[in-house]
C-alpha cells in the first residue's frame, strides 16, 4: 500500500494499514484508495456506539457486519418484507449455537437458498451505505487475511458501492465540506462511462471537458447546484473524473489591490454590494435568501475564509470574522487564502445573477464592476 500511497494519506499511515478520523480522510476516499491499491484486510468503522466493519479481498468487498440490530439479517429481512414477523420469531427461537438464523429460515423453508444469498448481499450493501452517513469517526484499515467462518460471502465493487452511498447523503449536509472548490477545473479521468451510473449522472459527466469549473458545471446542470456538487464528487471520488487545476477568472487582475487584508476585502465588498443592490432592484428582498444560500454553498466547504459569515444587510461581510478565521494561519498565507476565497464567492454571485436574471444581467455586472 505504501508504494502508491498519496501525499494526503500519509498523515493516517500506521503499520499494516491506515488509521484517523472520518472527519479528516472522508469513507468514499477510503475505500476509493483501498480499491485502487488492490488491498485486502477489515476496515473497521466506529462512531459513537455503532461499530462496523467491511471485509475486502482484492479491493472489493466481500462481507461486511455490525454491532446495531437494524442491520441484522433477520431485521433487514422483516423489513423489506422477505420473511414475515411469525416465521422471524420462529427463527429466533429455533436458533442453536453455531446456526445462523439464515440456515434456520431455509431449513424452516421461508427462504429458498436464492433468496439466502440475495439478502446477504442486501444486507452487505446496507451496512456499507450507512457508513457514508456518519461524519465523525474513527476508521481503521489492517491488512490481514479474511475470516474463514463466512461461508456465505459476496463480490461487489467499490465504485459501485460509492455512487449508491452518495446517492443516499444529504447534498446541502456536511459532505460538502469535502467537495472540490468551485473554481476546480474537472477532466475526464477515463473516456469509460461506469455502468452503475444513472442517466442524471451521466448527464453530469458529459458536461467535464477539462475547461468548466465546478460552477461552470452547475450553471449548465438540469439537476440544481447541491446536488450537481455531489454528483461530481462522486465522480472524483471514484475517479471517473478528477481536478485539473484551478479556473482564472479575469476580473482577478482587474480587482486584487496589493496593499492591506482590509483594502482586499473592502474592494471585493464594494462588488457585493453592487450585486446586493443590482439583485434587490431586480427580484425584490428574496435577492438576500439567493445570495445567502451561494454563500452557504462555500461556508462549509471554505472555513479557512467563510466560516460563521453571513450575509449583511447590504450585502457585504463581516470584516471581522474573516479576520478572525484567517488569523489561525501564517500571515504569509492569508492574502493568497483571502482573494482565493472572495474570488469564489464573486464568482458565485455572478452565477446567481445569470440563473436568477440571465445571462443579460451577468454581463451588465461585470461591465459595471470593471468601470
Amino acid at each position: 500500500m505504501a508504494a502508491t500511497l498519496p501525499k494526503r494519506f500519509e498523515p493516517f499511515v500506521v503499520p499494516g494499514g491506515l488509521k484517523g478520523q472520518i472527519s479528516e480522510l472522508p469513507v468514499p476516499e477510503v475505500l476509493q484508495h483501498l480499491r485502487l491499491t488492490q488491498s485486502t484486510g477489515i476496515l473497521t468503522l466506529v462512531a459513537g456506539g455503532a461499530r462496523k466493519a467491511l471485509y475486502l479481498k482484492d479491493g472489493r468487498v466481500v462481507f461486511a457486519s455490525s454491532n446495531l440490530p437494524n442491520d441484522r439479517l433477520g431485521e433487514i429481512l422483516l423489513r423489506e418484507g422477505k420473511i414475515t414477523v411469525e416465521e422471524y420469531e420462529a427463527s429466533i427461537k429455533a436458533i442453536t449455537k453455531g446456526k445462523r438464523q439464515g440456515k434456520v429460515l431455509v431449513e424452516m423453508g421461508a427462504l429458498s437458498p436464492k433468496d439466502l444469498w440475495e439478502g446477504v448481499q442486501f444486507q452487505v450493501k446496507e451496512i456499507v451505505y450507512t457508513v457514508f452517513q456518519w461524519d465523525e469517526g474513527l476508521f481503521h484499515f489492517e491488512e490481514s487475511s479474511l475470516p474463514e467462518k463466512e461461508r456465505i460471502t459476496v463480490d461487489l465493487d467499490i465504485q459501485d458501492l460509492i455512487l449508491a452511498g452518495l446517492r443516499r447523503v444529504d447534498a446541502s449536509g456536511r459532505v460538502q465540506a469535502h467537495y472540490p472548490e468551485g473554481d476546480s477545473v474537472l477532466e475526464r479521468a477515463t473516456s469509460d462511462v461506469p455502468a452503475a451510473l444513472e442517466p442524471y449522472e451521466v448527464h453530469v459527466l458529459k458536461l467535464i471537458d477539462g475547461e468548466r469549473s465546478m460552477l461552470d458545471i452547475c450553471r449548465e446542470s438540469e439537476i440544481g447546484d447541491n446536488e450537481t456538487m455531489k454528483t461530481l464528487y462522486g465522480l472524483v471520488s471514484t475517479g471517473v473524473a478528477r481536478v485539473k487545476g484551478k479556473k482564472v477568472i479575469t476580473l482577478d487582475q482587474d480587482f486584487v489591490p496589493v496593499d492591506t487584508i482590509y483594502s482586499v476585502l473592502d474592494s471585493f465588498n464594494q462588488m457585493y454590494e453592487h450585486i446586493f443592490k443590482y439583485m434587490v432592484r431586480e427580484v425584490g428582498p428574496i435577492a438576500e435568501n439567493v445570495l445567502e444560500k451561494y454563500l452557504g454553498t462555500l461556508r462549509d466547504g471554505r472555513k479557512d475564509v467563510f466560516g460563521g459569515v453571513k450575509l449583511q444587510k447590504d450585502g457585504t461581510l463581516d470584516v471581522t470574522v474573516i479576520e478572525r478565521n484567517l488569523n489561525k494561519f501564517p500571515e504569509e498565507q492569508r492574502r493568497g487564502l483571502l482573494v482565493d476565497g472572495l474570488n469564489e464567492l464573486l464568482y458565485a454571485e455572478l452565477l446567481a445573477i445569470k440563473r436568477t436574471l440571465g445571462a443579460e444581467h451577468e454581463a451588465a455586472i461585470v461591465k459595471a464592476l470593471k468601470h
